[in-house]
């Protein structure tokens, strides 16, 4: 993202010099005021420039790769960022040679890439964006992985008429799981316990 800082007598000023420089129209400026400037007392005395940090507004898709992608570079990890409108958000998937650093051990790299991306972004474009990060097609995997492990213990739960309560797991690990039992017509499923207690259990409805 070109990104350029300027002064001027007030921050009006300051703004139109760095949108001449950076060759584009107001409305596609982002502005970060760094200093509001003030007047010098009767013209001679004390004053101080505005100054301000101006940016080319870019597609919130683009802004988000960018981020991701600058971010993996730095770690000197073999990647490539893809992004894609997806479900509300923003998908970026990650392909290349470091797939198991990016993921981490059961994805707890991804999820803090997530959380570093989603903050950075919502704070360049001064709004919440929505960011999912995958790598190596690592969530497709989980998610199937989370639905035959559900299947098992459905088909317990059935069979000895007794609720099971899952392992811990994170929160979207829960939702996968909900989300297959709630297809399911002789089970159901409920969250238990609080924090990093907090767990799934499966009933056998009836």
């Amino acid at each position: 993202m070109k990104t350029v800082t300027m002064r001027g007598k007030n921050v009006e000023d300051a703004v139109s010099a760095a949108i001449a420089v950076l060759g584009i129209d107001k409305d596609k400026a982002r502005v970060k005021v760094l200093k509001e400037g003030k007047s010098a007392m009767m013209g001679l005395i004390g004053g101080e420039e505005a100054e301000v940090e101006v940016s080319v507004a870019g597609d919130t898709k683009e802004e988000a790769k960018e981020i991701l992608q600058t971010i993996l570079d730095k770690m000197g990890l073999l990647a490539i960022v893809e992004a894609k409108d997806e479900d509300g958000g923003i998908t970026l998937a990650v392909k290349g040679e470091d797939m198991g650093r990016i993921i981490g051990k059961e994805g707890i790299m991804l999820k803090s890439l997530e959380t570093v991306v989603r903050a950075m972004a919502s704070k360049i474009l001064n709004e919440r964006v929505r960011i999912n990060i995958d790598a190596g097609d690592y969530r497709e995997k989980r998610a199937k992985s989370l639905e035959r492990l559900a299947a098992e213990v459905v088909d317990e739960v059935i069979s000895t008429g007794k609720e099971t309560m899952m392992p811990a797991m994170s929160a979207a690990d829960r939702r996968t799981i909900h989300l297959y039992v709630q297809k399911q017509d002789k089970v159901f499923s409920e969250s238990v316990g609080e924090g990093r207690d907090r767990r799934l259990v499966i009933h056998p409805k009836g």
